[in-house]
């Protein structure tokens, strides 16, 4: 079993990679694909946005895999080599996962001879770039350096002069790995394998702000427009400051939002009854930051604390 680990930061686009690798490659059916999703925060969003393709999503709860969950991955993914039996198995960690410490654990699996690690994707988000890697020092800088291939991704929200000095740092932080420009991490690996050392010492995870997570169940009923002044009150960081968002809620029909630093989408689910592509999930929403205001919160999505 191959096994891909897709790191980067909370809003970097891992969902989005792997999505693009589905779609070039369980068209032709003759690779079985799994998809291991652990997300900082009581709630599943990511879970939900790949089911929507299809796919059997094995969810670990409420955690971080290299903190309290860390225990659980060697067993989780065994199980899925025994009884899901996946050609690839993509792991998407919490964008406050190490990927250091996912690798660690899979030295842990029982049938660890059996699996393959191919090259670790790291995907960083351009516009938020030069904040967080000040802001988040070791820990941002250990998600790159563990990283066989870098994408930076949302190039087209950046100038080309920003791009070349984010290139710059990040070449300085891990001169080996190999560096592509994206949009909407449109890039899909062809064979190798990680290269780095793999030992047993664990990556301690530091930040230099604290994080909170903020889990709701929305129970009110907004228009289009109110839910893009909402989602814009929140990016402008009018209920603390939100790094990174992302939910559904009803509006005439069922809506996703995703904030993601100063950027943020808003777009219509689907329809139910149009398919395994077009389920729809009940209204949820997550909210990962710092000093957030939770009555406020509360109170603008009418909802109660998860």
């Amino acid at each position: 079993m191959d096994i891909i680990i897709v790191s980067g930061f909370l809003g970097a686009g891992k969902t989005t990679f792997i999505l693009e690798f589905i779609r070039r490659y369980a068209e032709d059916g003759e690779r079985k694909i799994a998809v291991l999703v652990n997300e900082f925060g009581d709630l599943s969003i990511d879970g939900e946005v790949i089911r929507k393709g299809g796919l059997e999503v094995v969810e670990l709860p409420s955690g971080c895999i290299c903190c309290s969950l860390r225990a659980s991955l060697p067993e989780t993914i065994d199980m899925i080599y025994k009884s899901v039996k996946p050609d690839v198995l993509l792991i998407e960690p919490s964008g406050i996962a190490t990927p250091r410490n996912v690798l660690v654990a899979i030295k842990k699996c029982r049938y660890a001879e059996k699996y393959t690690i191919r090259p670790v994707i790291g995907i960083v988000d351009a516009t938020v770039f030069q904040e967080f890697v000040h802001e988040f020092g070791k820990f941002y800088r250990g998600q790159i350096e563990t990283a066989d291939i870098l994408l930076i991704n949302k190039i087209d929200l950046v100038s080309n002069e920003e791009l070349d000095e984010i290139e710059k740092m990040m070449r300085e932080i891990n001169p080996q790995a190999m560096v592509v420009r994206t949009q909407y991490s449109k890039f899909v690996p062809e064979g190798g394998e990680h290269v780095g050392e793999v030992d047993d010492k664990e990556f301690s995870v530091e930040f230099g702000i604290p994080l909170e997570s903020l889990s709701l169940v929305p129970q009110k009923k907004f228009s289009r427009r109110e839910l893009e002044e909402l989602v814009e009150k929140l990016v402008k960081g009018e209920c603390g400051k939100v790094i990174r968002a992302k939910g559904f809620v009803e509006c005439d029909g069922l809506y996703m939002f995703q904030i993601s630093g100063e950027s943020y989408e808003i777009r219509e689910w689907g329809i139910v009854g149009q398919g395994v592509e077009n389920l729809n999930p009940a209204p949820k929403a997550v909210f990962v930051g710092s000093d957030l205001k939770v009555e406020e919160l509360k109170r603008v999505f009418g909802s109660k604390k998860r």
